[in-house]
């Protein structure tokens, strides 16, 4: 019989509990060593660093998108392109609040300005200043679209009549079609003088190359008179882009209530939309991009800053080029370089009423023809507002220098200006049937301290490039918005229209996070390519190191078994002294 003392007793029972639980503990840690190691294989290299990194950042992004407050943005400027990125921004009543700021003290629509201060009840086109017609050429234009829903309607301008005063000539009809064709060979042929020209030509230029040179030859004179009274400034386009040349005379339709009444609608909202809010007299004078709190502060002329989100920066080119707005940083050098090297258009207008209309009611728009240098752009173009809506009015047109010079005459210089033209477009006879001067109104957007020219072309030396520059923002928050930021509509209303909703789809799809994350995935595959070769290259030289290591080992052991060594290893692990194994190799 076999007796246990206790003692002995629980020391074996303890014994046997530590050796136990330590068989168990070490089996565990074997299983979870295979788990982490698989998971980590299926996750690649992904580190816990990231892991955690990712887990947060999807739980901050759930947590803000239940949470989040509407994003502030600001609007700098209330023409077409400010009031399009506004009103579109305001139908995302949750995600954004929208604010506008315009320079002007007295009214908004930029270059779009139906002057109705003087007398409220006229009818649009007969105080037209700005912007005058609708383009109806090429794509659709999507202002017809947005007349027709709210319910404004558009007329077309009647036949075109070509006037050469110093012939005592009048073109019209199906012969003013005859020439219309010759002026389009011309031109094709000045582009293809200017492709083939190393040196980058103008319009201008090629077509006087192609003239004097006897490539074309003039059935009518007409036809480089009708090329020479075109605006001032498609002659200087740059003839390397003869996609974005048209004469201007054609394919042109007239708002009756006025191009204001688009912007108009626009802050003021249709039906169910709410009106848009805006402040006037706040012109703005830097733009600063606070990256630390992803902020963009604007600050204005009157001491006076906001704080928002994102920032659509709606004001012409000039205003940038001139740098009456700062930027902090300052821009990027493309584009500043790109606002100095586009063209900047210098046009006006300038309406005359008189008692009676005297000047043949069948024709909506006139071309005076002209012979001097000078006199190009000088009221070359006339519309007949009477046809339109029924005030004997005509509106002239004024392009580059001539635009400029009349801005500087007196109210006097200017009737008297006028009247000139008039007499020798349609004689004293017909001039004295319309009676005395009883309006007229002008414009003078070269001196306008908010505009400081009209629009933006492809001058010599420019691309296409260059607009498309502006239509990219700087993140984070910086918006740009106008007919200049694309190349495709650039000087008209509904290029500056289009490029207001592009804005604001850019806000709404938060373009700048897209590039900020684009940008980290950049940079994180090209940690990944270089940690990679690192990798290759340490494993390479590992493998190396080893198998040196492994031939020295292979070498060593050669050696040792040719050799009597191993008996005097083999006593040496015996524990055996160095004389005692010497005694035993001796022997």
């Amino acid at each position: 019989m076999f007796v246990f003392d206790k003692r002995e007793l629980r020391k074996l029972s303890l014994d046997f509990s530590f050796r136990d639980l330590s068989q168990v503990t070490m089996k565990f840690s074997i299983i979870l060593f295979l788990i982490l190691c698989i998971v980590h294989c299926f996750d690649g290299n992904e580190s816990f660093e990231d892991k955690k990194n990712k887990f947060v950042g999807d739980e901050e992004k759930d947590f803000n998108k239940k949470f989040a407050l509407p994003k502030d943005v600001v609007v700098i400027g209330a023409g077409m392109a400010g009031l399009a990125a506004a009103r579109r921004l305001t139908t995302d009543k949750t995600n954004f609040t929208v604010n506008i700021y315009e320079a002007r003290r007295e009214r908004f629509g930029g270059r779009v300005w139906t002057d109705k201060l003087a007398n409220p009840r006229a009818k649009g086109p007969e105080v037209d200043l700005g912007a005058f017609s609708l383009t109806a050429a090429g794509k659709n234009n999507p202002l017809f679209e947005l007349a027709a829903d709210l319910g404004l309607k558009s007329v077309s301008l009647g036949e075109l009549q070509l006037l050469i005063p110093w012939e005592k000539r009048v073109v019209i009809g199906t012969d003013l079609d005859t020439v219309f064709s010759e002026t389009s060979k011309i031109l094709e042929l000045a582009m293809n003088e200017s492709k083939a020209s190393k040196i980058e030509m103008s319009v201008r230029e090629a077509v006087d190359a192609v003239i004097s040179n006897g490539k074309v030859q003039l059935s009518d004179s007409a036809s480089s008179y009708l090329i020479q009274s075109s605006r001032p400034y498609l002659l200087d386009y740059s003839g390397k882009y003869p996609q974005s040349f048209q004469l201007g005379f054609a394919h042109k339709k007239v708002l009756l209530d006025g191009m204001g009444e688009l912007t108009d609608r626009l802050l003021s909202g249709d039906l169910d939309e709410p009106p848009l809010h805006l402040g006037l007299n706040k012109a703005a004078r830097q733009i600063k991009i606070d990256k630390k709190r992803n902020k963009v502060v604007v600050r204005f002329t009157d001491g006076s800053q906001v704080i928002a989100d994102a920032v659509v920066v709606a004001v012409p080119l000039s205003i940038i080029s001139s740098g009456d707005l700062q930027f902090e940083p300052f821009l990027p050098k493309a584009y500043y370089e790109a606002a100095k090297e586009m063209g900047i258009t210098w046009e006006n207008r300038v309406i005359v009423e008189f008692d009676h209309a005297f000047w043949p009611q069948e024709i909506g728009m006139f071309v005076r023809a002209v012979q001097a240098e000078e006199e190009m752009g000088h009221l070359q173009v006339w519309f007949n507002i009477n046809q339109i809506v029924g005030v004997p009015a005509l509106s002239g047109y004024l392009g580059g220098k001539a635009a400029e010079a009349f801005e500087k005459l007196s109210d006097e210089e200017a009737e008297k200006a006028v009247l000139s033209v008039l007499l020798e477009m349609f004689g004293e006879s017909l001039l004295s049937q319309g009676g005395k001067v009883v309006r007229l109104q002008r414009s003078a957007w070269i001196s306008d301290s908010w505009s400081k020219g009209a629009a933006t072309y492809p001058k010599v030396g420019s691309s296409p490039s260059m607009w498309d520059i502006f239509a990219e923002p700087i993140c984070p928050g910086v918006y740009f918005a106008g007919e200049h930021t694309s190349f495709v509509d650039h000087g008209t209303v509904h290029g500056a229209y289009v490029s207001g909703l592009r804005a604001a789809s850019q806000i709404m799809g938060d373009l700048c996070e897209q590039k900020r994350l684009e940008q980290e995935e950049r940079e994180r595959k090209q940690r990944e390519a270089e940690m990679a070769k690192k990798e290759k290259e340490t494993s390479g030289t590992g493998t190396i190191e080893r198998s040196v290591c492994r031939q020295r080992k292979e070498k060593i052991s050669i050696n040792i078994i040719g050799s009597p060594i191993p008996a005097a290893f083999h006593l040496l692990t015996k524990k055996q002294t160095p004389t005692q194994a010497k005694s035993h190799i001796d022997t």
